[in-house]
C-alpha cells in the first residue's frame, strides 16, 4: 500500500546583514578598503506544507523537533515542540506554507537535518469510514528521520526545503508500521507552489501600536512576532464573543492569531504576520499548550448527537486524535453561537476544552461553536448551515444580494439579501466580492434576508480560518 503524495517543507530565510570592519591606514593619507566580515548567524524561518492526499482524506502526525547538525556533530534546534507537539493533518495543508518557527542559526556548514516525530500515525480513508492507527516503529519511541550528506551552507543557501514524500512512504498492514522517506527539494520550485503562507501565533501581547495598526506577541515557538491587522481583520473576546478594537488589546493579554506570513522587504528583515482573526483568550489560558491544563481545540462535522454528547468527525485539531472522530461533551460548555438543541447531524462545529480521561476519544468542552448559528436566535430566524449561490448585485462589501439556484442548499431558489456587517471570511476576502462570484454563506435567515456570520468565496486566494470558538 502506498500513501499518497504529501510534502513537509522547511524554509530557511538567511539574513543579509553583514558587519563592516574599518581599517585605519598609516601615514600619507592613504586609505585601505574595509574588509567585510562574514555574518555570525542567520535568521531561519521554518514552514511546513503538503500536497493534497489522494488515497487518504487525513494523515495525522505529530512533529516534536527539527534540528540541524554541523560537520562537528553539533546540533542546532530549529523547532522544539517536545513539551507540546505540533499535531498536523498533512492533507489539510495543500499548497500552504505554514509558519512553524524562527531561530538564529550560527554560520557554518550543516551536513544533516533531523526531524523527530511522535510514533503514532492516523490514516483516514477517503470516505471517512475507516481509520488506521499506524506507527513509525514497534518500540513505541519517537521516530527520528535523518537527511544526510547535505553540505548545506546558509551563507550560500537561503532556503532549505524538506519533502516528506508520502508517495514513497510504505504501510505494512500486518505490522501497522509506516516507513517514512524524507528528501531535499529545490527551494525555488517548492516555494513557487505555495498558494499562501499562513501562521498560527499563540502567546502573550508584549506591545500594542495603534498608530501602526499592529501589536507584538511573544510566541514560545516563533519568538517575538509583529502582527499587523488586515483591513477586514476581526478581534474577538472568546469568552464573551464581543468584538474588540486594537485599542482594547492590553499588554499581557493571551491571544491566538491566524493570518498570512508577510516576508520582509529583504532577507535581513523579519517576517510579520498579517492577521485575519485574533482571539483574546481568558486569563490563564495561553492557547499554546503551556497552560496548566492543556487546551484542546478542534473542528469538524457532526455525525451523531446523543443528549449532551456530540460525535464530531475532525477536520482540524491541535492534538493527535485517537481516531477520526471524537465525542464532545457539551453539558458544561458555553455556546459561542447557537445552543445545544440546534446541533444536528451534518452541522459544522468548533470546540475547545480538555480531554476526559487519559486519551483523546472524548473531550469535555468549555467552548462550543455551531458554525452559522446566531448567538441569540430571534423570532422568525432559523439556523442555516450553508447557502450556496452567486453574487447578483453589490451595494457594499457588507450588503449584497445572492441568487440561489443550486439544489444542494436548504433554501428555495431565489434572490436573497445578505447582511455581512458581522461576518468573517472563512476563505477569500472582501476584495474577492464581485458580481458573479460563487459564495457559500452561513448565518441566520429571516424571510429573504440572510444575516451572515461566515463567508467562503470560491476560487479566490486568501486565508482560511479554522480556529475553534470563532474564526
Amino acid at each position: 500500500m502506498t500513501i499518497s503524495t504529501s510534502l513537509l517543507r522547511l524554509a530557511a530565510a538567511a539574513s543579509a546583514a553583514t558587519a563592516l570592519l574599518v581599517a585605519c591606514g598609516g601615514g600619507g593619507g592613504s586609505t585601505t578598503e574595509a574588509p567585510t566580515a562574514s555574518p555570525l548567524s542567520y535568521k531561519l524561518q521554518t514552514y511546513i506544507t503538503d500536497n493534497l492526499a489522494t488515497e487518504y482524506s487525513k494523515v495525522w502526525v505529530t512533529i516534536k523537533k527539527i534540528t540541524a547538525v554541523d560537520g562537528a556533530g553539533t546540533e542546532v534546534t530549529l523547532l522544539d515542540a517536545s513539551a507540546s507537539p505540533v499535531s498536523v493533518n498533512l492533507s489539510s495543508l495543500a499548497d500552504v506554507g505554514q509558519f512553524m518557527s524562527t531561530v538564529t542559526l550560527p554560520a557554518g556548514v550543516y551536513a544533516q537535518i533531523k526531524v523527530t516525530l511522535g510514533n503514532a500515525v492516523q490514516l483516514v480513508s477517503l470516505d471517512g469510514s475507516k481509520t488506521l492507527s499506524a506507527r513509525f516503529n514497534s518500540t513505541g519511541a519517537d521516530q527520528v528521520l535523518t537527511l544526510r550528506d547535505l553540505d548545506l551552507n546558509p551563507a550560500n543557501t537561503g532556503q532549505l526545503v524538506l519533502d516528506f514524500n508520502l508517495a514513497k512512504f510504505s504501510y505494512d498492514a500486518t505490522t501497522g508500521i509506516v516507513t517514512a522517506v524524507v528528501e531535499r527539494r529545490d527551494a525555488g520550485e517548492a516555494f513557487g507552489k505555495f498558494i499562501r503562507q499562513q501562521a498560527e501565533v499563540h502567546g502573550s501581547v508584549t506591545a500594542v501600536n495603534t498608530t501602526a495598526g499592529s501589536f507584538t506577541v511573544n510566541d514560545s515557538r516563533l519568538g517575538s512576532v509583529v502582527v499587523t491587522l488586515a483591513a477586514d481583520a476581526t478581534i474577538v473576546n472568546e469568552q464573551t464573543q464581543a468584538k474588540l478594537t486594537l485599542a482594547d488589546l492590553a499588554v499581557g493579554a493571551n491571544v491566538e492569531v491566524k493570518g498570512k506570513v508577510t516576508p520582509g522587504a529583504t532577507t535581513a528583515d523579519p517576517a510579520t504576520v498579517t492577521a485575519s482573526v485574533v482571539h483574546v483568550l481568558p486569563a490563564g489560558s495561553t492557547g499554546d499548550g503551556t497552560a496548566t491544563l492543556p487546551r484542546l481545540r478542534g473542528a469538524g462535522t457532526v455525525t451523531a448527537v446523543s443528549g449532551s454528547l456530540i460525535t464530531v468527525s475532525l477536520t482540524d485539531a491541535n492534538f493527535l486524535p485517537s481516531s477520526n472522530s471524537v465525542v464532545v461533551d457539551v453539558s458544561s460548555a458555553r455556546f459561542a453561537h447557537g445552543q445545544a438543541s440546534d446541533v444536528t447531524v451534518g452541522a459544522t462545529v468548533r470546540f475547545a476544552g480538555k480531554a476526559a480521561g487519559t486519551g483523546t476519544t472524548q473531550i469535555t468542552a468549555t467552548v462550543f461553536d455551531l458554525d452559522g448559528a446566531s448567538s441569540n436566535p430571534g423570532k422568525g430566524e432559523k439556523y442555516n448551515p450553508g447557502v450556496i449561490g452567486k453574487v447578483a448585485s453589490i451595494t457594499s462589501t457588507t450588503s449584497f444580494t445572492v441568487t440561489v439556484t443550486a439544489a444542494n442548499t436548504n433554501v428555495p431558489a431565489g434572490t436573497y439579501t445578505v447582511d455581512a456587517s458581522k461576518a468573517e471570511f472563512e476563505s477569500g476576502s472582501s476584495s474577492c466580492l464581485v458580481v458573479g462570484a460563487q459564495v457559500k454563506l452561513r448565518g441566520t435567515l429571516s424571510g429573504t434576508t440572510l444575516t451572515a456570520t461566515r463567508i467562503e468565496i470560491a476560487g479566490c486566494g486568501g486565508q482560511k480560518h479554522s480556529s475553534p470558538g470563532r474564526g
